[in-house]
This record gives C-alpha cells, sequence and structure tokens, in this order.
C-alpha cells in the first residue's frame, strides 16, 4: 500500500501554497500609528503591561495625535489593524513558540515605551 499517491501530493501541495493570510508569516506593520497599537498588543500578549509601558504607550500615543490629525475612527481602525497583525503573528508562532516572540519583539516593544515614559 502507498501512502501517498502523485495526485495526493500534488493536492497537498496546492493547498499549502493556497494557505489563508491568517497562516502566512505576518510583519509588524509600518504605519505608526498601527504600530503602536501592535507594539501594545505585543506586550499585551506577552503580559508585559506595567504602569510604565501604559504610560509610556499613552505619551507616545498623546504626541502623535497632537501632532497630526488623527480622527478617532482612525485610532480604533489602527487598534484592530494591530489586534488582528499581533493574533495572526501569535497562530504563526505555534505553541510555545511565542515565547522567543516576547522575548525578543515583546521586550523591544516594552523598551520603546518604557524610555517614553520618561
Amino acid at each position: 500500500m502507498r501512502l501517498c499517491n502523485r495526485g495526493g501530493l500534488r493536492t497537498i501541495l496546492l493547498a499549502t501554497l493556497a494557505l489563508p493570510a491568517y497562516l502566512t508569516a505576518a510583519q509588524a506593520p509600518e504605519n505608526p500609528l498601527v504600530r503602536i497599537h501592535y507594539d501594545m498588543e505585543l506586550a499585551s500578549y506577552c503580559s508585559l503591561i506595567t504602569p510604565a509601558v501604559s504610560s509610556g504607550f499613552k505619551r507616545q500615543l498623546a504626541v502623535m495625535i497632537d501632532q497630526n490629525t488623527i480622527s478617532p475612527e482612525q485610532i480604533d481602525q489602527a487598534r484592530t489593524k494591530a489586534s488582528v497583525a499581533v493574533y495572526r503573528e501569535w497562530q504563526n508562532r505555534s505553541l510555545g513558540g511565542f515565547k522567543g516572540w516576547c522575548r525578543k519583539e515583546g521586550a523591544a516593544s516594552v523598551r520603546r515605551f518604557t524610555e517614553a515614559a520618561g
């Protein structure tokens, strides 16, 4: 008995190439408003939120809002995009694989916020 015939292998390869977007690697957003929310969401996923992190996030967001014309709707949209991006990346890390992600990228996000907190 053959475990995999050529047709079956072709089907598996085609299915792999057509993976939905939520299963493909995600990158941190380039849009600064989305990125700040992404970093905060990442810190939350990694259980790294402290009063200093929260304060740094609020200060950076306030500066961004003061320097640009940003509507509440844009903030909500950025928060949603960031939340989806972090969730997709978390799914890509697999069971336990997110620990390294938190150790590197999560810690970098926390440093950006705590440095901003003063």
